[in-house]
């Protein structure tokens, strides 16, 4: 169990690069566009791996000139792995970049549906994922990753700012 939780995080945190970028797609219209300054992913999350403490992630969201900035940090027993995010738009269209430390460059992917507390953001020329989500409810922060043949979900219990520096 232990091996599978390890591998569904380097999976997650594997987001590798394509050269094709999520703006390739002629259809820049964005579904059920509500409310679009994704406040509502501001703070640090946590997300414990249950039966294992030796293995933790973090999401720290906050509002930086372009939109958001998200910092995913992954630490298995004594190694700390980072994950740059960033939430923008341009063009009147809205865009997912993750940047995994492991990674040379940033993958972009296109916001294609916004309603209030979630969103999703797509690139189908990326191997894996091809798809992000984020919703929240409440408390609790909600990712899920996929392709057409698997969903890998993910959830996050918002924390105390204080006690995560």
């Amino acid at each position: 169990m232990k091996n599978i939780t390890i591998l569904v995080l380097i999976t997650l945190m594997g987001c590798t690069s394509n050269t094709k970028e999520a703006t390739d797609h002629p259809e820049e219209t964005v579904k059920n566009q509500g409310n679009t300054d994704f406040k509502w992913l501001l703070g640090v999350w946590e997300r414990s791996m249950k039966g294992d403490e030796s293995m933790n992630h973090f999401e720290a969201w906050s509002v930086d000139s372009f939109g958001l900035k998200g910092t995913g940090t992954t630490i298995i027993d004594e190694t700390v792995t980072e994950e740059l995010i960033w939430i923008f738009s341009r063009n009147d269209s809205f865009f997912y970049k993750a940047h995994p430390q492991q990674n040379e460059t940033a993958t972009l992917f296109h916001i294609t549906e916004i309603k209030d507390s979630f969103f999703r953001s797509e690139n189908e020329g990326h191997d894996f994922p091809k798809y992000i989500e984020y919703y929240r409810q409440g408390d609790s922060l909600y990712a899920n990753i996929g392709d057409e043949s698997q969903r890998i979900a993910f959830k996050f219990r918002r924390q105390d700012e204080r006690s995560f520096r």
